[in-house]
């Protein structure tokens, strides 16, 4: 893989301000409140249900030309201090293909760096599917096991 070029880095920006973009307009549709954070913050977004407040990272891909869409997690940025030692809650994927636009939301409870996925994992109702499914594991509250 070669150097990018100025033309490679404006249209990623451009992705990733889009998927932004996307992942608020869904969530204002389905949460109290959801607003962007300052430039060069951790987080994109942050996200409000009651009283619950959530914030998160959005990733934006385009379709490999194997079909897939392979985002890191991390950046050279968490190597500052600053990044290094903040938690995003949720990682919202956006995927671009031919298609449309999709969003999987994904709990950040792993030590993972590396996601891939494909389109046969996307449904009608994927994007609010896995938002609930997030929701309900960020916020699930153990049990106590009596011996």
């Amino acid at each position: 893989m070669g150097n990018k070029t100025s033309e490679d880095h404006q249209a990623n920006s451009r992705l990733g301000a889009v998927g932004e973009s996307l992942v608020q307009t869904f969530l204002l549709e389905h949460c109290d409140w959801c607003y962007r954070t300052q430039e060069k913050h951790p987080a994109d977004l942050i996200v409000e249900l009651g009283s619950a407040k959530y914030t998160i990272q959005v990733k934006s891909r385009r379709v490999t030309k194997k079909g897939k869409y392979v985002f890191a997690t991390e950046t050279s940025r968490s190597l500052s201090d600053v990044y290094k030692h903040y938690h995003c809650d949720i990682f919202a994927f956006v995927f671009f293909d031919n298609s449309g636009k999709h969003i999987l939301f994904k709990p950040n409870n792993t030590t993972q760096n590396y996601f891939t996925f494909t389109n046969k994992q996307i449904t009608d109702t994927f994007e609010i599917d896995t938002l609930q499914e997030t929701l309900e594991e960020l916020s699930s509250v153990p049990k106590i096991n009596k011996l």
